[in-house]
């Protein structure tokens, strides 16, 4: 019975480079339906070998989609996809975009805006763990927006990984900034601590 709830929800995928292709493969595989676009085509080819439905334009792919997940470059690439009224208006009522890109905490909440014009939810849903656990479906997602379109997405969520919910808009963002200043100060400090092992006369090895 669950897998014909989730067939009957259609999600959209928007980028499937190297960590949108398996992502969008995850959701597929979770028993959901779906159609995804990316700029070039060419790198949609193995999810049309298994089933998702692949279309020509950002537009034709989020029409009457549950939800909607964009996995782009960065923030100005989503806001860029975002700046067509025939897109805009081919989005459900009531549907969930949430935007999984590297993006700008200002940039997501202007996302947010824009959709919530349209009477559409926001999440901004960044991802630590990069391809291998994008592979595996075991991504850390760290979500802001509202809690009702995280409680509606916790399904789409866990299928790529381990979804948080961390607050209002722009805070998925400011969560992995966070995270991504703590994963670097730690590699400095090891190395640091190598270096004062090698000069000491220490194999740190």
């Amino acid at each position: 019975m669950e897998t014909t709830t989730k067939f009957a929800t259609k999600i959209a995928f928007l980028g499937t480079g190297l960590m949108g292709l398996p992502m969008c493969r995850n959701i597929l595989e979770a028993g959901f339906s779906v159609s995804c676009w990316n700029r070039t085509k060419i790198k949609t080819e193995p999810l049309l070998r298994i089933g998702v439905v692949v279309l020509d334009t950002a537009s034709e792919t989020v029409k009457g989609a549950d939800f909607i997940v964009s996995m782009l470059s960065d923030g100005a690439a989503v806001l860029e996809i975002m700046d067509n009224e025939e897109l805009l208006g081919s989005l459900k009522r009531g549907a969930v975009w949430i935007d999984m890109s590297s993006t700008k905490p200002a940039e997501s909440r202007k996302q947010a805006t824009i959709l919530r014009n349209k009477n559409v939810l926001h999440l901004d849903a960044p991802v630590s763990g990069g391809t291998e656990g994008a592979e595996s479906g075991t991504l850390a997602i760290m979500a802001g927006g509202s809690r009702k379109a995280f409680e509606s997405s916790r399904s789409v969520l866990s299928s790529m990984g381990s979804p948080l919910f961390v607050g209002d808009s722009g805070s998925g963002q400011l969560a992995k900034l966070a995270n991504q200043a703590i994963v670097a100060i730690t590699i400095g400090a090891v190395a640091e601590a190598m270096l004062l092992l090698k000069k000491g006369g220490v194999d740190p090895v």
